[in-house]
């Protein structure tokens, strides 16, 4: 009887690190699951980033053009007033 016994001891031994190594396996599958969707989403934030890039790039040169316009605008502005004033004070 005692070697039986023995036996049943073992067997409910195995059991339960054969029930601990199915949780840890299904943690395991869990956890890769998790890290690959992860993964894509890291890879999602890289295009976004990678497209936000190159339209604040854009959007920046955009208005770089629209300021240099402007000062442009300013300046020949000024100089038409600087012209009209000694024009009108040489006259």
């Amino acid at each position: 009887m005692s070697s039986n016994r023995r036996l049943q001891q073992t067997q409910a031994q195995v059991d339960e690190v054969v029930d601990i190594m199915r949780v840890n396996v299904d943690k395991v599958l869990e956890r890769d699951q998790k890290l690959s969707d992860l993964d894509d989403r890291a890879d999602a934030l890289q295009a976004g980033a990678s497209q936000f890039e190159t339209s604040a790039a854009k959007l920046k040169r955009k208005y770089w053009w629209k300021n240099m316009k402007m000062w442009g605008i300013l300046i020949a502005v000024v100089l038409i007033i600087i012209i009209i004033i000694i024009i009108w004070s040489a006259s």
